[in-house]
Order: C-alpha cells, then sequence, then structure tokens
C-alpha cells in the first residue's frame, strides 16, 4: 500500500514542480519585458503587469539588482501598530528607481512573494482595470464618480485616513483632517475635493495559494481497469506486482485526451497460485 501511494505522490510531485517551474520562467519573462518598456518611459507602468502572489523579489531583483527597503506607511491601520492586516507583511515594502510611485509588500516575512502594491504620490500609470491616473492630482471625486459599488469613507477609527473601497481589492485613502468638526457624520462635499493620499492593491494569496494545490489528478488503472484514487489505498504493498507511470503524451496517446491529459497509473498485482 506504501509503494502504490508513494508511486502516486512522487508524480504529482513532478507535475507541480514543472509546471512551477514554466510559470516561473514566463512570470520572469513578462516581468523583464514590462520592465523595459517601463524603464523607458515611466508614464507607461501598467499594474496588470505585475501577477501578485506570482510576483517575487527576487524576480524583481533580477531587473533591479538596487532594490531597495523601505518604511511603508499603513493607512488602513492604527499608527500604533498595534493591528495587523494578516494579508502581507505590514510596515515594510520595496521600491525600484524604475517604478516610480509603487512600493512591493511581500506576503509575509518568510515568503518573497508579493502580496501588495501600496502607490505613493509619485506614481502616475495605469491601474490593473486599465485606468490612467496621475496621483499629483487625484481626487477622491474622480473615483467616486468613475465607479460603482464603492465602500466610502471607512475607516478603523484609529487610523488617519478615510478608505474608499473598490471591491476589497483596492483601497483609495484621504487624509482626515482632525480640525473638522464634527468628524462624524464625514462630510462628503469636503473630502470629495481632497486628493488621494495613497492606494493600495492587496490580493488573497492565502486563497490564490490554496486554489493552486489543487492539482488535476492522473487516473489509476487497476488490472485494465479504471478505479478511483481512494480504492486503492486497500491494496497490500505485497499484492502489488509492478507500477507503470505514464504522463505527457505517452498517456493521451494510450488514453486519449480526456483521462490522459493528467497522466496514468497502471497498477498490475501478482498472480494467484
Amino acid at each position: 500500500m506504501i509503494g502504490v501511494m508513494g508511486v502516486a505522490c512522487i508524480y504529482k510531485l513532478c507535475i507541480i514542480l514543472e509546471k512551477q517551474k514554466m510559470k516561473r520562467f514566463f512570470t520572469i519573462l513578462a516581468f523583464i519585458i514590462t520592465a523595459k518598456s517601463h524603464s523607458q518611459n515611466s508614464d507607461t507602468i501598467r499594474l496588470s503587469d505585475f501577477k501578485l502572489c506570482e510576483l517575487t523579489i527576487d524576480i524583481i531583483k533580477q531587473k533591479d539588482s538596487c532594490l531597495k527597503q523601505t518604511k511603508v506607511e499603513e493607512m488602513n491601520l492604527c499608527s500604533d501598530g498595534f493591528v495587523q492586516d494578516s494579508r502581507f507583511e505590514n510596515r515594510i515594502g520595496y521600491e525600484s528607481a524604475l517604478y516610480p510611485g509603487v512600493v512591493f509588500q511581500k506576503y509575509e516575512a518568510g515568503n518573497n512573494t508579493i502580496a501588495k502594491i501600496h502607490l505613493t504620490k509619485k506614481f502616475k500609470g495605469y491601474l490593473p482595470n486599465g485606468d490612467y491616473i496621475d496621483m499629483k492630482c487625484l481626487k477622491a471625486k474622480d473615483i467616486l464618480k468613475k465607479y460603482d459599488s464603492l465602500n466610502s469613507w471607512t475607516s478603523r477609527g484609529c487610523s488617519d485616513y478615510w478608505g474608499i473601497i473598490d471591491n476589497k481589492q483596492i483601497y483609495y485613502y484621504v487624509k482626515i483632517n482632525k480640525d473638522r468638526k464634527p468628524q462624524y457624520p464625514v462630510d462628503e462635499k469636503y473630502y470629495s475635493e481632497q486628493l488621494i493620499e495613497g492606494i493600495d492593491i492587496i490580493a488573497d494569496c492565502y486563497a490564490y495559494n490554496k486554489a493552486k494545490t489543487k492539482e488535476a489528478k492522473p487516473i489509476f488503472i487497476l488490472e485494465g481497469k479504471e478505479v478511483t484514487e481512494e480504492s486503492i489505498k486497500d491494496i497490500k504493498q505485497d499484492d502489488v506486482e509492478s507500477i507503470n507511470v505514464i504522463k505527457d503524451q505517452n498517456a493521451i496517446n494510450k488514453y486519449g485526451e480526456k483521462k490522459g491529459k493528467n497522466g496514468v497509473i497502471e497498477i498490475f498485482l501478482k498472480k494467484k497460485k
């Protein structure tokens, strides 16, 4: 039983590693191509080119060895640092001269994957949805009139900013004027005219990684008949004569596109005497 399941696990691991290797190659290639374009003209920064949860600090460093760490003001958190956002590494980011106004933040301290992009007043370019913005002159009213279903004027209460949220992925921040009384209800007319001080673009890398782990499984053939993965757990190791692992085009040629595309594990039992 251990031998059968061990081969299945090794096979699936090989498939996963091959896919990750190819995905990493294309991620690096796409990043280098867009980085070259961005370095020629900073106005053409397109945030849709940065695939959060796939892009890493190491990939960025391949293009810019001078990438530097910087402090980040978390506009949606309390300034005392007590409250944390588990979706990314808080208050630490990385800046590249190739991307003015863009601060990359990791998923967590021990993980180089990028989960968040923070935009400063230096940024001008294209948001993930394709809209062009110049942070130096972007006002709250420009956001409010352009997008539907926004959650406007949100705050944790201890933050120094009002937030405008678009689908829990993009956060626009306006500085709270402490001198305006009362603070509640929000003076929407006043704050609509204020400049956007920062933008956060956040990905849920936990959910992303969880979905990616659900890799397609190979089919199992026992003595010429297709069986479920669960059923082979009852097979004793001593009863197994041989195991044949078939993948790629060989599996498709033998079992067809539908069944063979994710590979095949053939199991043959010892003949009973």
